[in-house]
C-alpha cells in the first residue's frame, strides 16, 4: 500500500506553531540534565577550552543538521514522523526505516535519562534536607522515577497541547534558574581559570556532552502538529539552536571562574554552590528534565507511528485516537522501554547510547539533503537554500565524531541500522514516495556518461553491450537465455521488442506491450533493459534501432538475432547485416534446434579458422558463455580442419599456445579433412554439441546473398544450436585476449 499524507489543516489536528511546537520542546530539551549536572564534569574533564571547544564542535553538527531539516522542511510538506519522514521520503523507506527504528529507540530511552538526571537532583535535595545518610525506601530513585514516567505518560496521553502547554511554565522555572545560576558566586573561586586538562578523556567527555544538543529533534519529531511545518520547523529549529549556543558557551565559562578543576570533578552539584538562589536551580533541573522527558515522550511514539503507517513497525501502533490521533499505543510501548531505563537509573550508562543513535540520525539527515541537493531533481526547490558542501561536511563530521567517541560502539550502531536497512529493502512494500534515489541514480548516470564521453576508448576495454531483436520473449526465450549467458555483468543486455506499423495507431498497443515486457524481464531477467519500438518495416527499423540506441559514447557494440532460414528472405536479411557491420557492430545470429535447445549445457564447439577475423571473438564468447552458472561446467573444444599431418601438428601446437597466451581453458582437436565437405564435417564432429560456433562472412555483392546463405543453410543442418559470429571493427583481438 503507498501511503500519502494530504495538505495540512487545523482540522486534520495541526495546531502548534513554531513557537510552541517547535522552539519549545527543542529548546527545553537542549537546556536539560547535561547542564546542570554534568556540564561541571565536562569542564572539570577537559578544561574550559576543551568544553568550548566540545560545544563549538557539538553546535557545528547541531547547526549543519538544523541547516538540513530546514531545507528539506521547506521543499515539501513534513508529515508526522519528523526525522524518519524526511529521510524516507528523501532516501526512501528502507534507509527511513535503518533511522527510523533506531532513533525511536534513542528517543523512548532520553525520557530515561531525563528523568534519571531528576530523580538524582531528587535524591540530592532530600539527603541535604535529611542531614545525609540512606534514603526512605519510597525516595528510592526507582520508585520516584516510574511514579514520575507514570504522570508524564498521563499527561502526554491526554494530548500534545496540553504538554507543550505545561512547558510555557517551565521555561519560565529554567530562565529563573539560568538568572540565579549567573548571578551567584562560587564560595572558593580557583586563582586562575584552568584552560585545558587530561583528567578525562576528550572522547568519552564529547560523548557526555553531546545528548545536549539532540534536542532539536525534539521540535523535528512534532511535524505532525503543526499548523505550517515549512515556516515553523527552519525558524523554530534554528532559534533553539542558536538560543542554546549562547547559554552553552556562557555557562562553562562561569563554572570556571567560579570552581576549581577539581571541586568540579568531584561534586556534581557544584552548580547549586553557584547559584545565588539555589532553590531556583531545583526548579530549573526539575523543570528542564521534565520538559525534556516530555518532549521525548511526545516524540518516540509519533516516530513508531509514522513508522507503522508505511508498515515498517507493526500496525497495532498505525492507530491513532482521538480528533488529534493521539498515538496512544505507541505511548503505551515507550512507557515499557522507558521504564527499563529508569530501573537501569545510570546517566553514564545511557548516554554514550543516546549519543550513537541520534548521531547517526543527525549524519543521515545531513546526507539525505546532500544527496538531494546534489541530485538536482526539478522537485527539489526548497525555500531555504542550504549548499550541499555544508550537509555533507555535516554528516562526515557526525560519523567521524561517532568514530573517536567509541569506534566498535559506532560499527555495532550502523550494523544495526545496515541489518534494518536490508530487512525494509527486502520486503514487498509495494512503496514509493517521489524520493530522491530515482534522481540520485540520475545523477550518477550523467556524471558517469560525461566521464565516458571524456575518456578515450582503448581496444582493451571492449566489452559486450548486447541488443537482443527476439519480438516478444515467449516466442524466442532462447535468445534471452544465450544473450544474457554472453553480457552477464560485464555489460549492458538490451531486449528488444519491434512492431510494425504506424506510430500513432500503434501507440497504445506500444505502451501496454512495453509494461508486458518490463514485467517480465523483471522477473526472470532483472539485469536486461527492455524497450519496445514501432518501425514501419522489421528489418530498416532493426538497423535504426542498433544505430540510434544509446547515449553518447555508451552505444550497443554487439547485435544478437535469430537466423533467418527462409531463402526468400535472404536479400533484406543480408542487407540488415551489412549495414550492422557498416555501424561496426559485431553480429551473433543464433540457429536454435528447437527439440534439443542447449542440450545439457555441457559442450561448446569452436570451429576455429584462425585469429584473424571472427576467431578471436568466437574464442571470448565462448569463455564469457561459460562463466555463466547454467554453463560453467561446460567444456569448449575449437576444432580446425587441416590437409596434412604436418599440419596438423603445427595447427594443435599453435592452437595451444593461443589458449595458453589469453588465459583460456579449451581443448583442441584438429581434423584432416580428407576430401570431406565442410558441412559432413561439421555434421559429424559437433552434431551433438550443445552449442557450436561458427565464423559468418558477409557477402561483398548482393548477387552473392543467395549462395552464401545457402552454404551457411547446409553447415548449419547437421548441427543442434549453433551461433554464427561476424566480428565488428570495434573488436580488436590482441588486446581483449592477450593484454597486449
Amino acid at each position: 500500500m503507498i501511503h500519502t499524507q494530504a495538505p495540512p489543516s487545523d482540522a486534520d489536528g495541526r495546531r502548534l506553531g513554531g513557537f510552541g511546537g517547535v522552539f519549545t520542546p527543542s529548546i527545553l530539551t537542549i537546556l536539560g540534565v547535561v547542564m546542570y549536572m554534568l556540564f561541571g564534569r565536562v569542564v572539570g574533564n577537559v578544561g574550559l577550552g576543551g568544553a568550548l571547544l566540545i560545544v563549538l564542535i557539538s553546535h557545528l553538527i547541531s547547526v549543519s543538521t538544523g541547516l538540513s531539516v530546514s531545507s528539506i522542511a521547506t521543499n515539501r510538506t513534513v508529515g508526522a514522523g519528523g526525522a524518519y519522514y524526511m529521510i524516507s521520503r528523501s532516501l526512501g523507506a528502507p534507509a527511513g526505516a535503518a533511522v527510523g527504528l533506531p532513533l525511536f529507540f534513542a528517543q523512548a530511552l532520553s525520557v530515561s535519562f531525563y528523568i534519571v538526571g531528576f530523580t538524582e537532583s531528587v535524591g540530592f535535595l532530600a539527603r541535604s534536607l535529611m542531614g545525609g545518610g540512606p534514603l526512605p525506601f519510597y525516595l528510592d530513585p526507582r520508585i520516584i522515577g516510574t511514579l514520575t514516567l507514570l504522570f508524564l505518560t498521563l499527561i502526554s496521553a491526554k494530548s500534545a497541547e496540553a504538554a507543550i502547554k505545561a512547558q510555557y511554565v517551565v521555561m519560565a522555572a529554567i530562565l529563573l534558574s539560568l538568572v540565579s545560576f549567573f548571578a551567584g558566586r562560587g564560595a572558593h573561586p580557583p586563582a586562575s581559570i584552568q584552560w585545558w586538562s587530561s583528567a578525562g578523556s576528550f572522547s568519552e567527555t564529547f560523548a557526555l556532552f553531546f545528548p545536549a544538543v539532540t534536542g532539536i529533534m525534539a521540535g523535528v519529531s512534532m511535524s505532525g502538529d503543526l499548523k505550517d511545518p515549512r515556516k515553523a520547523l527552519p525558524t523554530g529549529t534554528m532559534s533553539a539552536i542558536f538560543v542554546g549556543f549562547i547559554i552553552y558557551m556562557s555557562f562553562p565559562f562561569w563554572l570556571a571562574v567560579n570552581a576549581s578543576g577539581e571541586a568540579l570533578l568531584k561534586n556534581d552539584y557544584i552548580v547549586w554552590e553557584i547559584a545565588w538562589i539555589p532553590a531556583l536551580i531545583y526548579v530549573g533541573v526539575w523543570g528542564a528534565t521534565l520538559s525534556s522527558a516530555i518532549g521525548s515522550i511526545l516524540s518516540a511514539p509519533r516516530t513508531l507511528q509514522a513508522l507503522a503507517l508505511d508498515e515498517l513497525a507493526p500496525k497495532l501502533f498505525a492507530k491513532g485516537h482521538g480528533g488529534n490521533n493521539e498515538p496512544l499505543r505507541g505511548l503505551l510501548f515507550t512507557f515499557v522501554l522507558a521504564e527499563l531505563g529508569v530501573l537501569l537509573g545510570d546517566l553514564e550508562l545511557i548516554a554514550p547510547i543516546l549519543t550513537m543513535f541520534f548521531l547517526a540520525t543527525y549524519g543521515v539527515t545531513n546526507l539525505a539533503c546532500a544527496l538531494e541537493r546534489w541530485a538536482a531533481s526539478p522537485s527539489f526547490r526548497p525555500t531555504f537554500k542550504v549548499s550541499a558542501w555544508i550537509s555533507l561536511i555535516g554528516a562526515l563530521a557526525c560519523f567521524y565524531v561517532m568514530s573517536i567517541i567509541d569506534l566498535l560502539a559506532m560499527i555495532v550502531a550502523l550494523l544495526v541500522c545496515g541489518v534494518i536497512y536490508l530487512w525494509a529493502e527486502r520486503r514487498d512494500l509495494n512503496m514509493t514516495f517521489g524520493d530522491a534515489r530515482h534522481g540520485l541514480w540520475s545523477a550518477l548516470v550523467r556524471t558517469a556518461l560525461r566521464h565516458l564521453h571524456r575518456a578515450e576508448f582503448h581496444p582493451m576495454n571492449w566489452r559486450p553491450n548486447l541488443l537482443i531483436f527476439g519480438g516478444a520473449p515467449a516466442r524466442r526465450p532462447h535468445l534471452l537465455d544465450l544473450g544474457v549467458a554472453m553480457v552477464q555483468d560485464r555489460g549492458i543486455a538490451s531486449y528488444i521488442q519491434l512492431i510494425e506499423g504506424d506510430i500513432a495507431a500503434q501507440a497504445e498497443s506500444r505502451r501496454a506491450q512495453s509494461q508486458r515486457l518490463a514485467e517480465i524481464l523483471e522477473l526472470d531477467s532483472p539485469n536486461v533493459f527492455s524497450r519496445v519500438d514501432v518501425v514501419a518495416a522489421r528489418y530498416p527499423g532493426m538497423a535504426h534501432v542498433a544505430q540510434s540506441y544509446g547515449i553518447g559514447h555508451l552505444h550497443a557494440n554487439t547485435v544478437l538475432m535469430g537466423w533467418m532460414s527462409k531463402p526468400e528472405r535472404a536479400a533484406p536479411y543480408f542487407k540488415l547485416l551489412r549495414d550492422l557491420s557498416a555501424m561496426r557492430r559485431s553480429i551473433a545470429l543464433l540457429k536454435y534446434d528447437n527439440q534439443r535447445g542447449f542440450g545439457r549445457h555441457r559442450s561448446i564447439h569452436v570451429w576455429w579458422g584462425g585469429l584473424q577475423g571472427n576467431g578471436g571473438l568466437m574464442l571470448l564468447l565462448a569463455y564469457l558463455i561459460t562463466s555463466h552458472p547454467r554453463w560453467r561446467e561446460a567444456e569448449v573444444v575449437a576444432l580446425t580442419v587441416v590437409d596434412s599431418d604436418e599440419d596438423a601438428a603445427r595447427a594443435e601446437e599453435g592452437l595451444y599456445r593461443v589458449f595458453e597466451s589469453a588465459r583460456l581453458e579449451a581443448k583442441a582437436r584438429v581434423i584432416r579433412r580428407e576430401g570431406r565437405d565442410m558441412a559432413a564435417l561439421m555434421a559429424a564432429e559437433s552434431g551433438e554439441a550443445d552449442l557450436t560456433l561458427l565464423g559468418l562472412r558477409l557477402p561483398n555483392n548482393p548477387e552473392d546473398v543467395e549462395a552464401l546463405h545457402a552454404q551457411y543453410t547446409r553447415f548449419l543442418s547437421g548441427l543442434s544450436s549453433a551461433l554464427l559470429i561476424h566480428s565488428g571493427p570495434d573488436f580488436d583481438t590482441a588486446p581483449v585476449l592477450f593484454d597486449a
